[in-house]
């Protein structure tokens, strides 16, 4: 019989089903934007009263352009509504999964019951794997289980906590892959509509846009129209550059080139504020980064700053490099045990390693910077590391990280100057706990946040 385990899966745990809606309503705001534009084409090809022998020309190209915008509006349109009904269905997804989690930690609870896994092998096993090996004839003794209860006191609830575990992460696998193979054809189609309107040497907008001041005037204007970026969200730049193998992302370079302009952050490798007035006087030293880095994600600097206050009084830059070369030791197989299972706070992958004063993880910073989190080079992941250990960068790194998090809340339409406390607090719940933010540890953190606030506020000033 095959089975499906959480393996086959676990990409569900990083998919957002917010954050595949805020893309929709990306491509929603193209469309309208496309047809607030329509009524004005249509006045200047109707209402223009004129004699002249370049009138045919004239009319001519307002039909194409009035055509551009009918099949681009169309475009967009099934982009939108192809990643709206994939967003649903990865709902559903991710609630299939959480199910076979459930169910999946109630036999790992049965399992600990009969026998510790001791070996590397049997870590990685996983818990399904681990049940199987256990109720079958091969493998036992890798366990070198140590028998607290016979195992046919455990074996039909394990069995079905097994089955269920499977059965959920089945129905998870299908109907993500039904719907994305459905979004990803309705996305090729849409594409594969719209007109290419490209001709010549023209290959980028934003080289004509930089070539003609009247351009750059009306591109100026209509920064302030609410069709040109989503509701609470900043209008900063978008970088469409990929990656690739490039150790510096283009998000990375911009950065960069912002804090050249800025007063250097004040560093936190060796020595970590360790009380109120030491957390002020960092967060005061660096107030002109925060305010910077909050203005370029969209959000109010106190937002930032009260992360920082809650994070900058956090361990050493020191200790945070040598988790993270325990922790490669054990990815590589140098110690007997994986890196999920080393002790205490040593446990956990390489790129879950935080560092910098506002502590980011590897793989969240990568993210944020336009990288490939699963297939980071080497020297990516050392420029993502030396980012995250120098202060301002890291400032900058971590206020675009909430900036994500706030689009996969309830209020990502808020303006950043409309936000209110409750909210600020479960924005640094959902900081602090990612995904489970809900639990109460990260809701232990929002309280934190919230009652020093103030305390951040008054730094700020």
């Amino acid at each position: 019989m095959a089975y499906t385990y959480r393996e086959d899966v676990r990409f569900l745990e990083e998919c957002n089903p917010a954050l595949v809606e805020r893309n929709a309503l990306e491509f929603k705001r193209l469309r309208d934007l496309l047809l607030d534009v329509e009524p004005g084409a249509k006045r200047a090809a109707t209402h223009t009263q004129w004699v002249s022998e370049n009138r045919t020309p004239y009319d001519n190209r307002l039909r194409e352009a009035r055509d551009l915008i009918t099949h681009l509006a169309e475009g967009y349109d099934k982009a939108q509504s192809a990643l709206l009904h994939y967003a649903a269905a990865l709902e559903t997804a991710k609630s299939h999964y959480t199910d076979g989690r459930s169910a999946e930690q109630r036999l790992a609870g049965l399992v600990s019951r009969v026998a510790d896994a001791m070996t590397r092998e049997a870590q990685e096993a996983g818990t399904m794997r681990q049940w199987e090996d256990l109720r079958g004839t091969t493998g036992f003794l890798d366990w070198a289980a140590e028998l607290t209860v016979d195992i046919d006191d455990i074996k039909d609830e394990a069995n079905r906590a097994h089955g269920q575990a499977s059965a959920a992460y089945h129905r998870a696998l299908e109907t993500e892959s039904e719907a994305r193979s459905t979004c990803t054809a309705a996305l090729d189609k849409a594409y594969e509509a719209l007109p290419d309107f490209r001709g010549g040497d023209f290959v980028d907008a934003k080289s004509l846009l930089g070539s003609i001041p009247a351009l750059r005037s009306e591109a100026a204007e209509a920064g302030n129209d609410t069709l040109t970026h989503l509701p609470g969200r900043s209008t900063k730049a978008e970088f469409t550059t990929p990656v690739g193998g490039a150790d510096v992302s283009p998000s990375l370079m911009d950065i960069r080139m912002r804090l050249t302009e800025l007063p250097e952050a004040t560093d936190a490798y060796w020595a970590v504020p360790r009380n109120a007035e030491e957390r002020r006087e960092w967060i005061a030293a660096n107030k002109d980064v925060i305010s910077a880095a909050a203005q370029r994600s969209g959000l109010p600097p106190d937002m930032v700053a009260g992360i920082a206050w809650q994070e900058v009084g956090g361990q050493w830059g020191w200790m945070d490099d040598g988790v993270d070369t325990v922790r490669e030791l054990a990815e590589n197989g140098w110690l007997s045990v994986t890196p999920e299972n080393l002790p205490s706070r040593l446990g956990g992958a390489p790129d879950e390693t935080s560092f910098g004063p506002i502590a980011i993880q590897v793989r969240r910073a990568a993210e944020v910077l336009g990288y490939d989190p699963a297939n980071l080079t080497e020297g990516q992941r050392d420029t993502i590391e030396a980012a995250l250990q120098e202060p301002g960068q890291n400032i900058f790194i971590a206020s675009e990280y909430l900036a994500m998090l706030k689009e996969e809340s309830g209020f990502a339409d808020v303006p950043a100057d409309e936000l209110t406390r409750e909210q600020r607090q479960e924005l640094a719940a959902r900081y602090n706990g990612g995904p489970y933010w809900q639990d109460d540890k990260a809701q232990a953190y929002g309280r934190g946040f919230d009652e020093n606030l103030d305390d951040a506020r008054s730094a700020l000033k």
